[in-house]
Order: C-alpha cells, then sequence, then structure tokens
C-alpha cells in the first residue's frame, strides 16, 4: 500500500469515527447530558489517556512560544471553535440541517486555498466538490428550521474548519508529534468550553451510567482516533482532498442513524450517498 493510500484510508476512516458522533450523542443526551457539555467532555475525558501516552513514550512536553501562539489560535479560531459552534447550532436547528450547513466547509477549504494561498483549483476537484455539496443538500431531507441564528451559527462552523484545516497544513504545526499537538488543543479546547458551559448554565455531571460510557466512548474516537487519523492523513493527501473525503461523516451519520434509530432512508437520500462515494471514487484515482 502506497504512502498516497494509506492517507485516503486514514482520512476516510477519521470520517466514519466522527460520524458516530450523533449516535453518542443521542445517547448521553437521553441520559441526562445536553449538547453544550458534550462539546466539553469530548475534548477533557481525552486528556488523561493522551497525558498518560505522552508520558510512557517519553515525548516532550515543551513547545516555543510561536508554537504556543499558533496551537491556541488553530484552537479557538478553529478546532475548539468549530465544536463549539456546531454543538450550539444543535439547539437553535435539528441537528441534521446543522451538519448539512457546516458540510459546506470543503467549498471554502478549496475557496481559502485560491484566496489566500494562490492555489489554482483543479477541475476534477471544483466537480468534486459540488458533487459533495449535491449530496450533502440531498441528506437535509427537506428538513427545516425557524431559527436565523442557528444557521449562521451551523454555517460560521464552516468557515472555523477550514480554517482549521488550511493553517494546520501550513502553519508547521504538523512537525509536532500528533498526540503531543492533540494534547495540547483539546486542553485549549477544554477550558474554552468550560467557561462556555458555565456561562450558559449547561455544565453537568449528572449523568447515567450509559450516557457516561458513551461519553467516553465518543470523547475516544472524536478527539483521540478520528482527529489523530485525520491530521496523519492530510499530511499525506492535502487539505482539500482530506475535506473532499470527509464527507463520508454524514453517509455514516446517517446509515447508523437507519440501522440503531430506524430514520428514514428515502431515494433522495440514497442519491445522496452515490454523489458523494463517485466524487471520492474520482479524487482516489486522479492526481
Amino acid at each position: 500500500m502506497t504512502a498516497r493510500t494509506k492517507g485516503f484510508c486514514t482520512v476516510m476512516i477519521s470520517a466514519i469515527f466522527f460520524g458516530l458522533m450523533p449516535m453518542f450523542a443521542k445517547i448521553v443526551c437521553a441520559g441526562g447530558g445536553n449538547v453544550i457539555c458534550i462539546a466539553f467532555y469530548r475534548f477533557f475525558i481525552s486528556l488523561l489517556p493522551l497525558f498518560i501516552y505522552l508520558k510512557v513514550k517519553k515525548i516532550s512536553f515543551s513547545l516555543s512560544r510561536k508554537e504556543l501562539r499558533q496551537i491556541t489560535l488553530i484552537t479557538v479560531c478553529g478546532y475548539g471553535g468549530t465544536a463549539f459552534l456546531l454543538y450550539l447550532s444543535y439547539d437553535f436547528i435539528p441537528s441534521g440541517m446543522a451538519t448539512t450547513i457546516h458540510f459546506v466547509y470543503p467549498v471554502f477549504v478549496i475557496l481559502g486555498s485560491i484566496l489566500f494561498l494562490k492555489v489554482r483549483p483543479e477541475p476534477l476537484k471544483l466537480l468534486c466538490v459540488a458533487l459533495c455539496m449535491g449530496g450533502i443538500l440531498l441528506f437535509s431531507n427537506g428538513q427545516s428550521g425557524d431559527s436565523v441564528i442557528g444557521v449562521l451559527i451551523a454555517f460560521a462552523s464552516g468557515i472555523t474548519y477550514a480554517f482549521y484545516v488550511i493553517y494546520l497544513d501550513r502553519s508547521g504545526l504538523q512537525k509536532i508529534p500528533t498526540l503531543k499537538l492533540i494534547f495540547y488543543m483539546n486542553s485549549i479546547a477544554s477550558v474554552i468550553l468550560l467557561i462556555g458551559n458555565l456561562a450558559t448554565g449547561y455544565f453537568t455531571v449528572a449523568l447515567s451510567p450509559t450516557a457516561w460510557i458513551s461519553m467516553m466512548a465518543l470523547a475516544v474516537g472524536a478527539s483521540f482516533i478520528g482527529v489523530c487519523l485525520f491530521q496523519k492523513g492530510m499530511g499525506v493527501i492535502g487539505p482539500q482532498n482530506a475535506a473532499i473525503l470527509s464527507t463520508f461523516e454524514p453517509i455514516t451519520s446517517l446509515l447508523m442513524g437507519v440501522i440503531l434509530f430506524h430514520e428514514s432512508f428515502t431515494l433522495q437520500t440514497a442519491v445522496g450517498c452515490v454523489l458523494i462515494l463517485i466524487s471520492v471514487v474520482i479524487v482516489a484515482k486522479t492526481e
């Protein structure tokens, strides 16, 4: 298996892990949690296993001032900010609609690369983005919301995630050991989200045992495994390809909803899946 193929596989696997988040989030909410506290625990719970791993592997925790500034910037304006905005939008509009809006971020990755990095877009890549966006819109399945604020918050989460993808690729932060970088991003995100939880009154520890188990699975799967695989894969295949392949996330969420929660699977959503799969095949076969 070539390095490029491994890059594609790791990004797609990370998307699958991220796609499992709504399933675990539903279980947590049913067990006494809420979407804002989930955003906090997602990062906080992962800190202990990350700390132990770095200690066992004897990886230095030291950072230069420049690296600390960069990590703070990418966490506040990208990584952690995205989680807070996306989960906050769930309080205003249906989660399916919020996820649909959030997944405009591949478009912003392409646009950001063109406007700020002067990268010339490839016609096939633009076609893939169009196919992905068409597929994502079909996933919405006619859902509607009456909150303009919720739509704007979900839209902003797509912009912040695009910033995270581009800045991570261009800042030089990928030179830092992956799990060390994740540890610091999760630490900063935990502080930010704890403040947000306390300010909004959403913080709670009164979760059922099942909810705690699901919360831990979500934290390890998303903030530990998912992020690690995404960063490693993106370092090989680049931010634009990684953004396109990440659209496997809503496919995973859709399938889990159908299998576990008996949600509807219509011809419209099937066509959406096909469009995304076509775009993934094109990306995998080109370059």
